[in-house]
């Protein structure tokens, strides 16, 4: 599937408008236009170097010598008192941590996202899509709102699903458990699952968890670019 560019929010915070100067279709453009082409190479495997073997020809004589050496009678070993032993205690289970749970918001919000007069541009061009591109665009929307509104030091301005692992779309789902997210200059693992109507056209369920930020020294590996 042809890689596009990931959306980015058409809306400036809640109750703030955009400034003066930049139309939304300049700011979608902008964004449509930085395709992210720059995939991690896979790195081929080490091949293991074998250890040299030292293989011996023996003649005839010595394997006929080999086979009549006698080998010498061994002492019998004393024996060994028993000693009564405790049985021994099981271990008791390690409780491993529990992974964090995801957060499942019960309000969707990319629909009014869109809605919005301002977005007329971007339903124009994800009319243009295919099915599965505007089903992971819509996501990819739905994704910065909740971070958005779940905390406000975050301000999410672009989402790559397929950061370190490829998105799986399965019927109405997309499953990106390697997605990242970009705010204030700074990239962030992302994981999310979100579930779409049947006519793949609305956001009807999403659950998200945000990760640690993605160290810098990776981003060009990861195809993350940086914001100038």
């Amino acid at each position: 599937m042809a890689r596009t560019a990931v959306l980015a929010p058409i809306l400036a915070p809640w109750g703030e408008d955009l400034p003066w100067g930049i139309s939304a279709s300049v700011v979608l453009h902008m964004m449509l236009a930085a395709t992210l082409a720059l995939m991690p190479v896979p790195k081929h495997p080490k091949r293991l170097q074998e250890d040299p073997v030292s293989v011996e020809i023996l003649t005839p004589e010595q394997l006929q010598a080999l086979g009549n050496a006698k080998p010498a009678p061994v002492a019998p070993a004393a024996p060994v008192p028993s000693v009564a032993t405790a049985p021994a205690r099981e271990a008791p289970p390690s409780s491993a941590a529990a992974p964090p749970a995801m957060i499942r918001p019960t309000e969707m919000l990319s629909a009014k996202t869109l809605a919005d007069p301002r977005s007329r541009q971007a339903r124009a061009d994800l009319a243009t899509f295919t099915s599965g591109e505007r089903m992971v665009q819509l996501c990819n929307l739905e994704a910065m709102d909740q971070i958005r509104k779940w905390r406000a030091d975050f301000q999410p301005e672009r989402v790559v699903p397929y950061a370190m692992a490829e998105e799986k779309i399965s019927g109405t789902s997309v499953i990106a458990n390697g997605a990242a997210f970009r705010s204030r200059r700074n990239w962030y693992a992302l994981k999310f699952t979100c579930e779409l109507a049947r006519d793949g056209e609305s956001v009807i369920g999403f659950a998200f968890l945000v990760g640690d930020p993605v160290p810098k020294k990776k981003w060009d590996e990861l195809g993350l670019p940086a914001m100038h």
